[in-house]
């Protein structure tokens, strides 16, 4: 049975306040956890900061598409920065036009979706990835039923997460 293209949607997504942790990019996808597992070592989960949305996100330097990512961030949105522990950075991002793809799957399913974005933003003749300086894209990663952050790669059964790529009007080709 033939699986249907994962759909790509434009959505306006609002400004977001993040604390989060920087961690390169590593072949056994072991960063992010070791990210997440700094994070809420250095903020406890009761924080009254922290905003209870039921997700985590990994923030992706835009312009690292390009060519091969070499780092991300592992964060949590907030409703104020406050005391920012050591290890912990604070992101800001703006509201924008993002291309949207929802992942709900396997590996393969996950990698399906990638390539349904690439392509799209490959072929659009409206838009095109926005890689200025400092813009980062959004992963919105479901916490529940399972948190990916806190279990191998490699035993993720289902990716559960939104992609949120920010775009902009297409230059000129």
């Amino acid at each position: 049975m033939q699986q249907k293209e994962k759909q790509v949607e434009l959505v306006q997504v609002p400004a977001l306040r993040a604390l989060a942790v920087r961690t390169p990019t590593t072949p056994d996808k072991s960063g992010t956890r070791t990210a997440w597992r700094m994070l809420m070592e250095q903020i406890p989960a009761n924080d009254p900061r922290w905003v209870e949305t039921g997700t985590a996100y990994v923030f992706i330097p835009q312009a690292g598409w390009s060519g091969t990512v070499k780092e991300l961030w592992v964060g949590r949105a907030v409703t104020g920065f406050g005391e920012v522990p050591e290890g912990v950075e604070a992101l800001e991002l703006p509201a924008g036009l993002c291309a949207k793809v929802d992942v709900h799957g396997d590996e393969a399913q996950m990698n399906e979706a990638y390539a349904a974005m690439f392509r799209w933003l490959d072929e659009s003749p409206e838009y095109e990835l926005d890689i200025s300086p400092g813009t980062l894209g959004r992963e919105e990663n479901r916490l529940s039923p399972l948190n990916p952050f806190t279990v191998p790669y490699e035993q993720v059964g289902t990716f559960s997460f939104a992609m949120l790529y920010p775009v902009r009007p297409r230059q000129r080709r």
